[in-house]
């Protein structure tokens, strides 16, 4: 009689919705601002630690989290640069990337989007693709 195998195939979760800001503020002062003008709680947390097999070591990256009870939404806002390199190296143009997690859909990426490009120490805000990132995989924890 012969065996039957079965194969797990398991997918990552990549339902979430990516925004890339730019601005030459510190970390805090970008996190204050957002703060102040969407209504958001932006705490820091300790810095995201991620190994970076390229460089044989591991990399710190400034995070703060938020999560909305109203609307069932987290935000993480992620620094994308530290001493050694980049969190996502083939954006090294974007300085922070605002991950947001829950059922917010295209219109609403579209006004938070607006909302960001309005704050004046931020230079510009953009929608990003996640399946278009080869290092995706880093932003899931």
């Amino acid at each position: 009689m012969t065996k039957k195998s079965h194969k797990l195939i398991v997918e990552d979760d990549f339902r979430f919705l990516l925004i890339g800001i730019s601005s030459h503020e510190n970390d805090y002062r970008v996190s204050w601002a957002m703060n102040n003008n969407l209504g958001m709680f932006l705490k820091r947390c300790e810095n995201l630690v991620i190994y970076n097999s390229r460089i044989s070591r591991n990399q710190e990256f400034s995070f703060y989290q938020y999560t909305d009870q109203e609307t069932l939404l987290h935000y993480d806002l992620i620094s994308n640069r530290c001493d050694d390199g980049f969190l996502l190296e083939e954006l090294s143009n974007i300085d922070y990337i605002l991950k947001i997690s829950g059922d917010g859909g295209k219109s609403f990426v579209n006004q938070l989007t607006n909302r960001l490009k309005k704050i004046n120490i931020i230079t510009t805000a953009f929608e990003i693709d996640p399946f278009a990132l080869k290092s995706r995989k880093k932003l899931l924890f």
